[in-house]
């Protein structure tokens, strides 16, 4: 490993070696090939299998990115879900297609199988998730997607009836609610006064409000929209996880090592604060 760790210092600069205009990135990466294989006395790659290197990248890309996703610890919504499965098939297939054409090079068109394998997995396994009613709610509730992911327009309108639906049964239940609270009160002197108001105007719906707006990163629309702020708190509250507790723990078992098995509990503490958040201090 710690020759490993000076192969980079040992490959000479790509950028002295290209014509001036080309991407220097395919070259770097085949000087930094041959230097590992010169240095661990291994027969060199031959310009057919760098080739394949760099397009099973290009195609591992998609899953490896959607998997950062779905496998992420902050900012983590049940709505990413479905946007990642779609966007996840249209770059496979994107792939799929351009391995198809007679320009493809050959790296591409050996991946060709592994493109469709990957596609048919997702299809058999994931498929069903983008057919439940809660999965598409929590991708259409999330500001950053909305309905962006939705190609067909009948299924844009369908989407949309969906969450206007769910919409009127929070407010039927408000209503009720209001009732209650309404005969309970029969009894104050406001109850007397009967008088007709004036016809509202009519306004858009939460719901039109929210999907007729551009997305956004950030969740701030919901501060004017609390019907649509409750039904994403009720889709997208995400699932406690213990991975965060368990690292903790193990970096306490780093630190009660034998020879610093009986630090006090004040002082082991802030060595468990200081460990955890080494980033934060700068510290390495």
């Amino acid at each position: 490993m710690q020759r490993l760790s000076h192969i980079a210092t040992l490959t000479p600069q790509a950028s002295d070696l290209i014509a001036p205009g080309e991407d220097p990135a395919p070259e770097y990466d085949r000087l930094l090939l041959h230097s590992v294989c010169d240095e661990f006395g291994l027969r060199r790659f031959s310009p057919q299998e760098i080739d394949f290197i760099h397009n099973f990248v290009n195609v591992m890309h998609p899953l490896a990115a959607a998997l950062n996703i779905l496998q992420g610890e902050k900012n983590t919504f049940l709505g990413y879900l479905v946007p990642t499965i779609v966007q996840l098939k249209n770059d496979l297939r994107g792939l799929l297609d351009e391995s198809s054409k007679p320009t493809a090079t050959e790296g591409l068109a050996a991946c060709r199988l592994l493109i469709q394998t990957m596609i048919q997995a997702i299809c058999k396994r994931l498929d069903g998730r983008l057919e439940e009613k809660e999965s598409i709610l929590a991708a259409v509730l999330l500001p950053m997607v909305k309905l962006d992911w939705v190609s067909d327009d009948i299924q844009r309108l369908q989407y949309r009836v969906m969450l206007k639906q769910e919409v009127q049964s929070i407010s039927v239940v408000e209503s009720e609610q209001a009732q209650t609270s309404a005969t309970e009160k029969k009894s104050s002197p406001s109850s007397f006064f009967k008088f007709t108001r004036s016809p509202a105007t009519v306004t858009k719906s939460e719901v039109d409000m929210y999907l007729d707006a551009p997305t956004a990163d950030n969740f701030h629309e919901y501060t004017v929209l609390p019907k649509l702020k409750k039904l994403f708190v009720k889709y997208n509250t995400a699932i406690p996880s213990s991975a965060p507790v368990e690292r903790l723990f193990s970096t306490g078992g780093q630190i009660f090592r034998p020879r610093t098995n009986r630090l006090g509990d004040a002082n082991f503490e802030k060595q468990l604060v200081l460990n955890a958040n080494k980033k934060l201090f700068g510290l390495t």
